[in-house]
């Protein structure tokens, strides 16, 4: 098989050297059955998994008597840099307002995250009224980079 530059030049391709039709049907054949997993380990490799430890302050107001009250938690998250995504670990999918290579802004329900690579802060606020109770959540905390295989 010859291939026509754009100059009108043919060059040799793929299959130059390679006899009969039948060869050449098995080399086409091999390439598009190996292709495929190549562009799922790039996939892979673009997704990285965070482990955090945030402070959760959890506030509510309920006809003039407020409370709070303060807890750790750990939340685990994949950030795919390929696909601009970010999926908490019970398969929550956030929906994305900023990806770049400084910050991600995402929410998910009445709760808004911000995650700055640069120091891997996550910090997290919403607030909810519901049967004349409101709910103030805020958080923050620091997180790791948990991947097996490091991009």
């Amino acid at each position: 098989m010859l291939i026509v530059d754009l100059l009108g030049r043919h060059r040799p391709g793929i299959c130059n050297g390679i006899g009969t039709a039948s060869k050449r049907i098995l080399v086409f054949l091999v390439l598009a059955i190996l292709t495929p997993p190549a562009q799922a380990r790039q996939t892979e490799q673009a997704r990285t998994q965070f482990e955090c430890a945030t402070t959760k302050v959890i506030m509510t107001n309920k006809a003039g008597q407020t409370g709070s009250v303060q807890l750790e938690e750990h939340m685990t998250f994949w950030i795919d840099d390929a696909a601009k995504t970010f999926i908490f670990s019970d398969g929550r999918r956030l929906r994305i307002s900023r990806f770049d290579k400084s910050w991600i802004s995402a929410s998910s329900d009445d709760i808004q995250y911000e995650f700055n690579r640069a120091d891997r802060t996550l910090t997290y606020a919403g607030s909810t009224t519901k049967d004349n109770v409101t709910t103030t959540i805020v958080g923050s905390g620091l997180c790791e980079d948990a991947s097996t295989e490091k991009t």
